[in-house]
This record gives structure tokens, sequence and C-alpha cells, in this order.
């Protein structure tokens, strides 16, 4: 018989210890933005098998059908600066992307910054951290991941045809959802353990492997984001910026953007 998410049983010392698992709610980020305010320990997860109002980064909507993919959203309560945060996003990112590598071939497997997962150029993962500050640290955070599993493309609708896929799609064939959540969240756990055990260079030295985006030009826009850029990425430096050549001839600068939806325009040379 087909395991479900009832049967989820990851490997994990306190990722996932205490699980909250549904059929169908409007946001595993409210769920678990609510249940954090009670006070529930860190590694509290929220699973959905369907959301009817899944919530991407920047206040985005998610698109999340049921029976196919994985949503989920983890208690985070980090000794850390608020400004450090987001290192926890690019541990996200890397997660999700080593679990995924094994099912595809060499290179389909990318990261556009900061933490969008893409196959084949097309996104099948998102990744969002809204949190409760307090002063100058951290109350909590939720970590809320969304992974297109079994996805078909039919399934899709047609303004996400050309932009969005599934491991299904991109392997050609069928993966054990449940099976694939269980490694997701071993690894996820790995991947936070080791950058608040190691520093964040740890976590950004495998972020950099899957990030391929150099030399691209690109436009940076998006919710609040004041006014928008256009340049040449350069790279990321040491924070998880993402750095920019803006301008040309003696007016070139480099911008860092700490910010910001990524839009691609066209490759240069």
């Amino acid at each position: 018989m087909e395991r479900t998410l009832y049967d989820l049983a990851p490997a994990t010392r306190w990722v996932g210890r205490r699980m909250d698992i549904h059929d169908e709610v409007d946001s595993t980020n409210l769920i678990a933005e609510t249940l954090a305010g009670l006070g529930v320990p860190e590694g509290t997860l929220v699973v959905a098998d369907r959301q009817t109002a899944g919530r991407g980064r920047m206040g985005r909507s998610f698109f999340s059908p049921g029976g196919s993919s994985i949503y989920m959203s983890l208690v985070l309560r980090p000794d850390c600066r608020a400004e450090d945060l987001h290192m926890h996003v690019f541990a996200a990112a890397v997660a999700v992307a080593e679990t995924a590598a094994p099912l595809l071939s060499d290179g389909a497997v990318e990261i556009k910054w900061p933490n969008d997962v893409l196959l084949g150029g097309r996104k099948t993962s998102g990744i969002n951290l809204p949190a409760r500050l307090n002063g100058q640290g951290v109350e909590f955070a939720v970590l809320g991941i969304g992974v297109n599993i079994n996805t078909q493309l039919a399934d899709f609708p047609p303004e996400l045809h050309e932009i969005a896929t599934s491991l299904r799609i991109a392997s050609g064939r069928e993966i054990d959802r449940i099976g694939f959540a269980e490694a997701l969240l071993a690894r996820l756990e790995q991947e936070i353990e080791r950058m608040r055990s190691e520093g964040f260079k740890s976590v950004l030295d495998c972020w950099r492997r899957y990030f391929r985006m150099a030399g691209a030009r690109v436009r940076i826009g998006g919710p609040g984001v004041s006014e928008i850029v256009e340049g040449v990425v350069q790279g990321i430096d040491e924070q998880g910026a993402l750095l920019l050549s803006v301008g040309s001839g003696s007016r070139v600068r480099i911008e860092r953007i700490i910010a910001g939806d990524v839009t691609l325009l066209r490759s240069e040379g």
C-alpha cells in the first residue's frame, strides 16, 4: 500500500519530532506561526497534502494542489541576530537541491538567488521565512518549503507552464513522495546544524555549487523594492547578498542586493 503523509517518519533528532499533519489547510505557514506563538518547541513541523492559500516569498500565493507535492513549515527558534536569520533560507535551498540532485541528471538542479530551486531552468521549489522579531533577536521563525514532486504539466495552470516544473516532469518518472520528504527533512536538519556549528560559509560553499547566474544580465524588483535595478551578476558575497555590476564604462559600480525578485534578461557575451 502506498504510504501517505501520515506515515511520514524522518530519521531526524529534532526536525519533525512533533508533527501536525493535515489533508488540507489554508497555509502551513499560518498554522505553524500560530503554534510558534503558543510556545511549541523548535522542530515542530506542519505538513499538508494540499493548501488553499499557500504563501510564497514576499507574500505571494504558492500553487499547492493535492496528492502530488509536499508543503511543510518548520518552527525555528534560532539563537541569532535578526540580520542573520536569512542564512536558514540558504540552508533550506541546499537541502532541497541536494535531495533532488540524485534523482536527476548532472547539472539539472540549480538555485536561483536566493532560494528558488530550479530544474532545467523552471521552478520546482519555493522557500520563505516569516519571523517574529524581539529587538535585535528572533523570537521565532517559520521555514516554509514547498516542492513540486509528482505534479504533471497538465496540473499546472496555463500561466505556469513555462516557468514551473516538478521532479516527475524533469526525471520522467514518478517519485516516492514520502521517501523524498523524509530524505529532505533529514538533509534539512543536517544543513541547519552544520550552519549553526560551523558557520554560514559551510552552507554557502555548497550553495554556490548550484548557483549558475554569474554573468547573466538581470533585473531586481518586486514587492518592497524601492528602486528597480538592472545589472550583470558577479556572484554573491560571504553574507549571501547578490553582487551586481551596474552601469557602463567609467560609471560601472558594484551594487549589493539583499532582497528582491530576480528576472533574467539576457546572457552576456
